[in-house]
């Protein structure tokens, strides 16, 4: 089967979010399983990358020369995203020929522009759909891109809810009939994840050998909660006796804003942002965690619930997005709404008072990945879906 794969970046070339690490996972199965892949994306941030397997196909991403303030990326998106979709699907056109076509969000816009009846089937992958979601004056100042990303899923063959909990949220936000949404949860690469497990030094990071390591990982934006979890912490400190040290782990246009909440906490001492890590980097400090906190008050799938569990960490979670379709609450972690930081206080005083309960969750945080989350089960059911549309 020839498939196209439309996705504005990748991991490694472009960044280590959980949409970039998800397209690469998507493209190394399909290759795995036999098919033809072409995906087409941006050029590598880093020129020493190389298409050594031909399947990547560079689309050059152009940006209007303005300056980096806040709320470029609302602009950006609105503008240069959907104008690469364009040149992508002109791309993608001339130069394969494709069975299907898999589009992540509004990279599908220029495909779907662009495409007739006898084009290759669309199936369009929404993710996150933050553009949806955040506040009222950003969702009206991202009215383009959401207007282009329903423009697509109306004329995809198919749209791909990321897990069962995102049904309803695919649906009225992208205003396709139920019929046409097709749940196939994002799944986490295991092998990946256990080859690159190394001996990796975490001086740097302030943790001494008896302390509780409370983990954090995320793009550094407002929605991602991770201000709620500084207040939340602060009240945690009050309540327990065991030594712990919260490791933030991202990058984001609120670094700065939420560095100045942590120097003004009474928690700052027990503190490490870490920035952007390598894999290696990353996951041994999954491994080194006793506790997962994700606080975030709006959420797609969630990779990196996922790839905490993978490492057989207990997680803590908001009810938001996909996380309840992977934290079972009270069994694989701990559920709490979003910004309820006096829940989010208890839930991380229960678990780093009881070792115990966080071996257990782990423990069956990693099974629940291995039996429903894994890349060979998902791998078979979008082949399955790809044979169902273009039949």
């Amino acid at each position: 089967m020839k498939i196209a794969l439309l996705a504005r970046s990748v991991h490694p070339l472009h960044g280590h979010g959980g949409l970039e690490r998800h397209v690469a996972a998507l493209k190394r199965h399909l290759i795995l399983a036999g098919c033809d892949v072409r995906l087409f994306t941006c050029p590598p941030l880093n020129p020493s990358f190389s298409m050594n397997d031909n399947t990547d196909v560079f689309v050059p991403y152009q940006t209007v020369p303005l300056p980096r303030a806040k709320g470029f990326v609302i602009v950006d998106r609105n503008t240069n995203y959907l104008i690469w979709s364009l040149r992508a699907a002109t791309k993608l056109f001339r130069s394969f020929e494709p069975d299907v076509v898999q589009a992540d969000g509004g990279a599908g816009f220029g495909y779907a522009f662009f495409g007739k009846k006898d084009s290759a089937p669309l199936v369009l992958h929404p993710h996150g759909m933050e553009e949806f979601k955040t506040t009222r004056l950003k969702r009206m100042a991202y009215w383009p891109l959401r207007k282009a990303t329903r423009y697509a899923a109306k004329r995809a063959a198919c749209v791909i809810a990321p897990d069962a909990g995102m049904e309803e949220e695919v649906q009225q936000n992208l205003g396709v009939p139920k019929a046409k949404i097709h749940t196939i949860p994002n799944a986490i690469d295991l092998e990946l994840i256990d080859r690159t497990r190394e001996p990796t030094s975490l001086a740097s990071y302030g943790i001494k050998g008896n302390e509780k390591v409370l983990l954090s990982v995320g793009r550094l934006e407002e929605n991602k909660g991770f201000a709620d979890l500084v207040h939340a912490l602060g009240r945690v400190q009050e309540r327990v006796k065991v030594d712990w040290r919260w490791v933030l782990v991202g990058a984001g246009p609120e670094y700065h804003s939420i560095a100045r909440v942590i120097q003004r906490s009474a928690i700052q001492d027990r503190v490490c942002m870490t920035g952007s890590l390598s894999d290696q980097q990353l996951f041994a400090l999954y491994d080194r965690a006793d506790l997962f906190i994700h606080p975030t008050r709006y959420e797609g799938s969630s990779m990196v619930t996922l790839e905490a569990m993978s490492h057989r960490t207990a997680v803590i979670g908001t009810r938001v997005g996909g996380i309840p379709d992977k934290i079972r609450d009270g069994v694989s972690g701990r559920l709490v709404p979003p910004k309820a930081v006096g829940a989010l206080v208890q839930a991380i005083v229960d678990s780093i008072s009881n070792p115990e309960i966080l071996l257990k969750w782990g423990m069956e945080g990693r099974r629940i990945v291995e039996e429903q989350f894994s890349w060979q089960k998902r791998t078979e059911e979008l082949l399955g879906l790809y044979e169902k549309i273009i039949r």
